[in-house]
């Protein structure tokens, strides 16, 4: 058997699943590409270079760390993933308060899609990371205190309209990933929910630096590059281990090797240069 007769054995749901959040959901982060652009690395050599080597590298040690400690890089992902996770979709513009409601719209994904679906869940992890799986549990359990928490505190600080959004979101989100496989769950909100919300918001800055024909070509670029990397890597890893702890594993541990370089891009340089761009309009404002 071929590993793509296999690959078409897997369940029907699962498996589009998996294909949508690689196909549909990855390219957000290859909008990283026109970022770069639009921070006028791409248009020269050296910082070019020093930009896609750096990324790149991340990405290595990332996967490097998980070879050697798959399980604390496994809770360290699920980790930074609920806030990145939360980042994209907070509506709160106090620092103290935005990484608050970060971690309680994070949580909802990373807790409640594991928490609802313990035992489907765990064979996804067993698959990832292998039998071992106490400590991500331990972490998930922690990470739901701490998200209910986060959402006490999120809906008292925030207005009446702000506030029935905040809930209504969190219960749609919660029936969500109630009622769908863990999965599917995720897939719907990877795709449909943070990676809309990055294109649009990524589409905001960009459109007063960057061309739309260069945004559209970089993400196609990387898009490419990522899918053509992840395919031998799964080509190869099937014939060891078999076609869905191969696809499971190539498709979470590249989204953590990528989640890692996206993240300082987008959490920390670009919004670090939001805000000095809004300290700088509002001492105009007040001068």
């Amino acid at each position: 058997m071929t590993w793509l007769a296999g690959l078409f054995e897997l369940e029907t749901l699962n498996l589009l699943a998996l294909l949508a959040v690689v196909f549909i959901g990855l390219p957000h982060g290859a909008m990283d590409g026109a970022l770069a652009v639009h921070f006028g690395w791409m248009g020269r050599p050296v910082k070019a270079a020093v930009f896609l080597l750096s990324y790149v590298g991340i990405a290595a040690l990332v996967v490097v760390f998980w070879l050697l400690a798959p399980v604390l890089s496994f809770v360290a992902f699920l980790a930074i993933s609920a806030y990145h996770f939360g980042s994209g979709d907070t509506t709160s513009g106090a620092s103290g308060r935005g990484v608050v409601e970060s971690f309680a719209r994070g949580g909802i994904v990373i807790g409640g899609i594991s928490q609802f679906h313990r035992h489907e869940s765990n064979e996804v992890f067993r698959a990832i990371v292998g039998t071992n799986t106490a400590v991500v549990w331990m972490f998930l359990d922690a990470i739901m205190v701490l998200t209910l928490v986060c959402v006490v505190e999120a809906t008292l600080f925030k207005q009446h309209r702000e506030r029935v959004s905040f809930l209504s979101e969190l219960t749609s989100l919660s029936l969500l990933f109630y009622f769908a496989p863990p999965l599917v769950g995720f897939a719907i909100y990877f795709c449909f929910v943070h990676s809309l919300r990055h294109f649009s918001s990524m589409s905001a800055v960009l459109r007063s630096t960057v061309s739309r024909f260069r945004i559209t070509q970089t993400t196609v670029a990387f898009s490419l590059i990522s899918w053509a990397v992840g395919l031998l890597i799964f080509a190869q890893q099937s014939a060891n281990i078999g076609m869905k702890p191969a696809l499971l594993q190539v498709i979470f541990v590249g989204l953590a090797a990528l989640t890692v370089p996206h993240m300082i891009l987008v959490d920390g340089i670009l919004d670090r240069r939001l805000g000095e761009r809004t300290t700088l309009q509002e001492a105009d404002l007040s001068a």
